[in-house]
């Protein structure tokens, strides 16, 4: 196993997820790649005309809050643990952004949290996304978020 991607939705499930992606990178000297998917980049909504300028500064503060918080991750991980690790804000649809990742980087696990109607759950349970995991053709470690 060479790649990890740990998809995380929020930060208060990502201590889960990283503590299960750090042991197993540990064990079989992975690379980590944590991932946050963000909406759609503001600009696409502006010329949409989805909204107002708040909505616009709203988003890209969350996307830089996001980037933010991914890049401190990185840094623990590589202080504390030594192992190679990588963070990635993305824009888009959760779905098919991990499945892009899955591709181009090589990905052996994707790591992702699976608690009753969140998010996670709600990708792999949807009747339009029910076929993420056959579609990854990388195994997929459900971690319960407590």
């Amino acid at each position: 196993m060479k790649n990890l991607l740990v998809a995380i939705d929020r930060r208060q499930d990502a201590e889960q997820l990283m503590t299960q992606a750090i042991k197993i990178a540990k064990l079989t000297d992975a690379k980590i790649w944590i991932m946050h998917v963000t909406e759609a980049d503001p600009d696409d909504f502006l010329a949409r005309e989805a909204g107002p300028q708040y909505v616009y500064e709203k988003r890209a503060k969350e996307r830089k809050n996001a980037s933010l918080e991914i890049q401190k991750w990185v840094e623990e991980v590589k202080e504390k643990y030594s192992i190679d690790i990588e963070g990635l804000v993305i824009n888009g649809e959760v779905t098919k952004s991990i499945k892009n990742i899955v591709d181009e980087r090589n990905i052996d696990l994707v790591v992702a949290g699976h608690k009753k109607k969140s998010l996670l759950y709600g990708l792999f349970t949807a009747n339009k996304k029910k076929d993420l995991i056959d579609d990854l053709k990388v195994p997929l470690l459900a971690i319960p978020l407590v």
